[in-house]
């Protein structure tokens, strides 16, 4: 019978005790979120401040055009295999025809490589 009310006893203080962390973890949050967003505040207000600035940007960058993806590649290497033009498949695939020769000079390279009997 003792036993079991020691048992009950440390059961209790152990959910006691994590309820205790739980809470102080919670405030802990609380208070650094309440930091965070003060100093977020601070940070937008002083920006606001800040006079502003109307200069042409040195440099725009151009947005990048897509190459040859995945999908791109295996339609190309169907057209080689088809004897469709290297300038046709290019086109087809809205890609350079440098590409194209590119990705032809690599697979051929690559299977040598694979199969060395071939060649």
């Amino acid at each position: 019978m003792s036993l079991s009310l020691i048992q009950y006893g440390l059961l209790t203080s152990g959910l006691i005790a994590t309820l205790i962390l739980f809470l102080s973890v919670k405030r802990e949050i609380h208070s650094t979120s309440a930091q965070h967003r003060r100093r977020m505040e601070d940070l937008s207000r002083k920006l606001r401040e800040l006079p502003a600035i109307h200069a042409e940007p040195a440099f725009v960058p151009t947005p990048a055009r897509s190459g040859l993806n995945m999908s791109k590649r295996v339609q190309a290497m169907r057209m080689l295999r088809r004897n469709e033009n290297v300038s046709h498949i290019a086109a087809a695939l809205g890609v350079t025809r440098q590409e194209v020769e590119l990705l032809i000079r690599v697979q051929r390279l690559s299977a040598a490589a694979v199969n060395p009997a071939a060649n």
